[in-house]
């Protein structure tokens, strides 16, 4: 048997543990990275990349390989397999102003996985092991992982932290007795992938707008498309059903079925994303949410991005001697996810009413009243924001670490990209980094190691003005607002934001 020791273990190295993992590089903390599947999944399940998590990626420098493999997206324009023409159009080009990371980028989750597997092959601070968790154990002082590796021998990893990355099936969360609450609806939901020749005169995205329920196909490449249908009722699908389905969408063009899952649409969360002292949850190991909305694999890459620089954060108050303030950074995070996981459940159970509930006599006036409403440019910026998931802010009132200064209206919410007179971004400038950001004013001396930005003016939706310095975290989350600070004040603020004494 042999002990490793470690800053970090994170268990599972699909796209949330790789992206845990990239993530503590990018904050200079080593990890273990643990992964049961000897060779990656060839199968394509998320088909996409939402902005905000491009947005995320390009922080530690990986979205641009990713948008190099992918096919980039600003416009979500369902046309009607009946008629030929638009149900409605979403233009996501409408936030180019405020980021430079399209809406969406089409690529399947196995490609994106390749991205990333290829920056974790590259990162002298992860170090891949491959075998199967056999237990977690804690205490005050440490976490211990056994791992049985594939030749049949045993590795015990003891590391400050565990991340349980590891699925909806976690034995991370499993063996500390842990299971998911929510609901699921009485409906089935198929969901396959499949080559179509001859789809050159196809829209990307095709819709059967007169059938009841959900039945939609969604190109993410030469010929190759992904389908949703839901079903009345649970059970298996037959042949002829899934061929039927498949037919509606196509017509009479030749079809081959290379993948196919059957699930129900679901939103489960965990109790608590923080497992005793030193056992987090990211990803789907902590919340599941449905396949038809496309969120889930980026919903868990946002979770990397926040628990890694809380991880980072904690690491350094725990070399401090200071527990609580350890404590705070991963409570914060907890509860900071547990939010934003319970209001994508709350939209994937509105949408999954929309989709599979709605009668076929009421789609014709719902599909002119979207049309009317996206003319309006608010309107298209509004439901662009949300797609792409740029809405999400970490606004739970029992996080330990967001401090209001003299104004708590920003705190919790994104900075906007905007660009800077130099032509880079604010993203650019921030660099993924724990900052701070003077608008219109003279920076204060700021605690070291936080890189200071001065911007002249922000958006109004940003409620940052002249005057305001902002603490801004390494996820470009508002941590504290506060105007003419004192070096206590700031370094007040700074230490509850970020975890820096």
């Amino acid at each position: 048997m042999t002990t490793l020791d470690a800053d970090v273990v994170v268990v599972g190295a699909g796209p949330v543990g790789m992206a845990t993992a990239l993530g503590l590089a990018h904050h200079g903390v080593a990890s273990v990275l643990v992964e049961r599947r000897p060779e990656p999944t060839p199968e394509s399940k998320a088909f996409g990349v939402w902005g905000r998590t491009l947005e995320a990626l390009d922080a530690w420098g990986l979205a641009e390989g990713l948008v190099a493999a992918g096919d980039p997206r600003d416009t979500i324009a369902p046309v009607a397999v009946e008629t030929g023409r638009p149900i409605f159009a979403v233009d996501l080009g409408s936030l180019a102003a405020a980021s430079a990371m399209p809406g969406f980028l089409v690529l399947p989750q196995s490609a994106t996985e390749a991205v990333l597997r290829e920056a974790v092959e590259a990162s002298p601070l992860v170090r891949m092991v491959r075998g199967e968790v056999t237990g977690v154990r804690q205490d005050d002082a440490a976490v211990a992982v056994a791992v049985a590796s594939l030749d049949g021998d045993w590795t015990t990893l003891r590391a400050a932290y565990a991340v349980g990355a590891d699925g909806a099936r976690s034995v991370v969360r499993e063996s500390q007795g842990v299971g998911t609450r929510g609901r699921s609806l009485a409906v089935g939901l198929l969901v396959c992938d499949v080559e179509v020749d001859g789809d050159d005169a196809l829209p990307p995205v095709v819709l059967a707008g007169e059938r009841p329920g959900l039945l939609a196909g969604l190109r993410f490449g030469r010929r190759r498309w992904r389908v949703l249908a839901s079903l009345e009722g649970r059970g298996p699908v037959t042949g002829d059903v899934r061929d039927e389905l498949v037919r509606a969408l196509f017509g009479d063009r030749a079809v081959r079925i290379t993948w196919q899952s059957e699930t129900t649409p679901y939103q489960h969360r965990v109790p608590s994303f923080r497992l005793g002292r030193r056992i987090v949850l990211a990803g789907d190991s902590a919340h599941l949410v449905s396949p038809a909305g496309g969120q889930g694999m980026n919903q868990g890459i946002q979770d990397a991005e926040s628990l890694a620089w809380s991880l980072a954060a904690a690491l350094r108050a725990d070399a401090a001697g200071d527990r609580a303030g350890a404590d705070a950074m991963l409570d914060g995070y907890a509860r900071e996810r547990e939010r934003i996981a319970d209001v994508v459940a709350r939209r994937a159970r509105v949408n999954s009413a929309l989709e599979f509930r709605t009668p076929p006599w009421l789609r014709p006036p719902a599909f002119l009243a979207m049309r009317v409403a996206t003319r309006a440019p608010w309107f298209t910026r509004m439901l662009a924001r949300r797609l792409s998931m740029r809405d999400l802010a970490n606004r739970s009132r029992d996080s330990a670490r967001l401090a209001g200064g003299q104004r708590s209206g920003p705190v919790g919410r994104r900075v906007p990209d905007v660009t800077l007179p130099d032509g880079r971004r604010l993203s650019g400038a921030l660099a993924g980094r724990a900052s701070l950001v003077a608008v219109g004013c003279e920076p204060p001396a700021a605690p070291p190691g936080l890189t200071v930005v001065r911007v002249e003016a922000l958006p109004l939706g940003a409620r940052l003005y002249r005057g305001d310095v902002a603490v801004v975290r390494p996820d470009r989350v508002v941590g504290a607002v506060l105007r003419r600070p004192s070096a206590e004040d700031l370094s007040a603020a700074v230490a509850r934001a970020l975890g820096r004494e």
